[in-house]
């Protein structure tokens, strides 16, 4: 007999473990958790884990192995994915903006109704505890820590973008997450300056996994969904080699906009045709799973930062200062270019010592796709992600990347910077990242040459970096401008849209707007994947703000323990 629970949450990241701290609150609610990668219980989280700075991010033991993306036809690469407790938020850099209110006034708009800023404030505010605002568009009592770095604190760079800003007009926004203009703004960031804010060490905590009637296994990957008819009844999962049935009145997807597709698909939901070339049995023909994946397109801008404009080594924080602003291309939305700002890239020697500057489209108009490459498990899942196919879109992350290093060029001039030089995607300084001692040793003998040798440190970044390509003749070229963004536009860590919310009626739909999957019943998805539109944001606080309200939205549909035994 399968053992039996009353809800099962597939994928122990961002979202799922929102749903089982929120599902579990109700004693007679029996909630499973199966997650994918290794666990991080309290007292025993590794440092790397906990790290103000995102050292996690570097360390493959949290990542899916060999998971490759084509982030346009013809150019894959790595794509990095969390494969831990928390998921994406145990391993990124803890930028915590929830994207402007105009992105949820579209989701309303695309048939999610119910869905409008108004709506998803409130939640928002549940999941947080703002240590800068007290106003009614912040929560003061939630689990997740959001503070922004005091100005007394910046580190250089972080100054002179803002001084570049304010000679452009640029307003300085306080609080990115409730005014909406176009400009400078602080950063607000999911921590506390001595500990990360993710949902795996904010939500499930010693006491609520105390609970008797929360249930985590960790590693427990599912390999298909269970159904009686077009009812989903539990899942199956590999543990430990063994492969074990569990069974549940509901299950909930949250394995994020990659997997949660592919799980699906290979359980029977999806484009009919595709599931039929696959040997797959069609429990329902729903066209959208798989279908409009976005992410955010950004190219990188890499400075030598000489000695007294780094920042110092005890401030362990990404971000300070960003950038926000408007193409003004017709169609396009307000605030659809963004450029991100780290006066440190890595956790090494090196990376202490060289900037970051990051242009990146909010909004993309681009789609992609998720397809099966086999129904196998252990196939990974096709990704393309189709960056830049929409012309609009290479417009605009052109601009945005001409705007990066004016911006890299007007910093330079007032802090002690090197050169700014592009950063092509494969480059071989990227390589020196993995979180190894080999790195460590390398790095620091190179940080130490760079510093001996200033005038040659541009000289030997660019031709570490690749390709010897000169940012101002670059600039000067528009044909080979073109051509550098189309060759090296590459992916964040924010997939979305896989499995769309939209009214009944729309058949590219996949759930509805609790998150049931249209066609059969006992089935949810709770995570990035819902969104109809990527958020002008990083994801993670916006993924957290849906696991809220659709728990919320289970809760009330299942307000008895009557109702949910089965």
């Amino acid at each position: 007999m399968p053992q039996s629970f009353d809800i099962i949450i597939v994928g122990g990241g961002a979202a799922g473990c929102v749903l089982a701290s929120r599902l579990s609150e109700r004693a007679w609610c029996r909630v499973l958790l199966l997650e994918a990668g290794i666990d991080t219980p309290p007292g025993a989280e590794p440092g790397d884990i906990t790290d103000v700075y995102p050292t996690s991010y570097y360390n493959k033991r949290y990542l899916w192995p060999g998971l490759n993306a084509n982030f346009r036809e013809g150019h894959p690469a790595h794509f990095p994915q969390a494969r831990v407790m928390g998921g994406g938020g145990s391993v990124m850099g803890m930028v915590a903006l929830r994207g402007v209110a105009g992105d949820y006034e579209r989701w309303r708009a695309a048939g999610a109704a119910g869905w409008g800023w108004n709506d998803v404030l409130p939640y928002f505010r549940k999941l947080e505890t703002d240590n800068d605002f007290s106003d009614d568009g912040h929560g003061k009592s939630g689990p997740v820590p959001i503070r922004r770095l005091p100005r007394a604190a910046w580190p250089p760079l972080a100054r002179a973008v803002a001084q570049y800003g304010a000679s452009l007009g640029l307003p300085f926004i306080d609080d990115m997450n409730m005014d909406f203009r176009d400009g400078c703004g602080a950063v607000p960031m999911s921590n506390t300056p001595a500990r990360r804010g993710s949902s795996a060490l904010c939500y499930l905590t010693a006491d609520v996994r105390r609970r008797e009637n929360l249930t985590i296994h960790a590693p427990a990957t599912v390999t298909r969904i269970r159904f009686d008819d077009t009812r989903a009844t539990g899942v199956r999962a590999d543990i430990h080699g063994q492969s074990v049935d569990f069974s549940a009145r509901e299950v909930i997807l949250a394995a994020g906009a990659i997997f949660t597709p592919a799980l699906l698909m290979r359980s029977g939901i999806g484009p009919a045709a595709h599931l039929r070339e696959h040997g797959i049995g069609v429990v329902a023909d729903r066209p959208g799973v798989g279908a409009n994946l976005q992410n955010h397109p950004v190219a990188f801008i890499g400075m030598h930062l000489r000695k007294g404009a780094r920042q110092p080594a005890t401030l362990r924080t990404t971000a300070a200062v960003s950038m926000r602003f408007s193409s003004g291309l017709a169609g396009c939305n307000a605030s659809d270019l963004y450029i991100n700002v780290q006066s440190k890239s890595s956790w090494n020697a090196l990376g202490m010592q060289i900037a970051n500057v990051a242009p990146a489209l909010l909004q993309p108009l681009s789609r992609g796709a998720v397809t099966l490459a086999s129904p196998d498990v252990k196939d990974y899942p096709r990704i393309a992600f189709n960056f830049l196919s929409h012309e609009a879109d290479l417009a605009r992350l052109t601009r945005a990347f001409i705007r990066a290093a004016e911006l890299s060029i007007a910093c330079g001039n007032t802090t002690a910077c090197g050169t700014p030089f592009p950063v092509p995607m494969g480059n071989r300084i990227r390589s020196l990242n993995e979180l190894n001692r080999a790195n460590a040793i390398k790095t620091a003998l190179i940080a130490k040459a760079l510093d001996l040798m200033p005038p040659l440190a541009d000289r030997l970044l660019l031709t570490a970096a690749g390709k010897n390509i000169v940012l101002r003749d670059l600039l000067a070229d528009p044909a080979r401008l073109k051509a550098h963004m189309l060759d090296n536009a590459t992916g964040v860590f924010h997939p979305a849209g896989t499995c769309r919310m939209g009214s009944p009626d729309d058949p590219g739909a996949v759930v509805d707007t609790q998150g049931r999957v249209y066609g059969v019943g006992g089935l949810r998805v709770a995570d990035a994947s819902i969104m109809p539109f990527i958020t002008s944001a990083n994801t993670n606080i916006p993924t957290l703000m849906i696991a809220e309200k659709i728990a919320a939205a289970v809760m009330e549909t299942q307000s008895t323990a009557s109702t949910i035994t089965p």
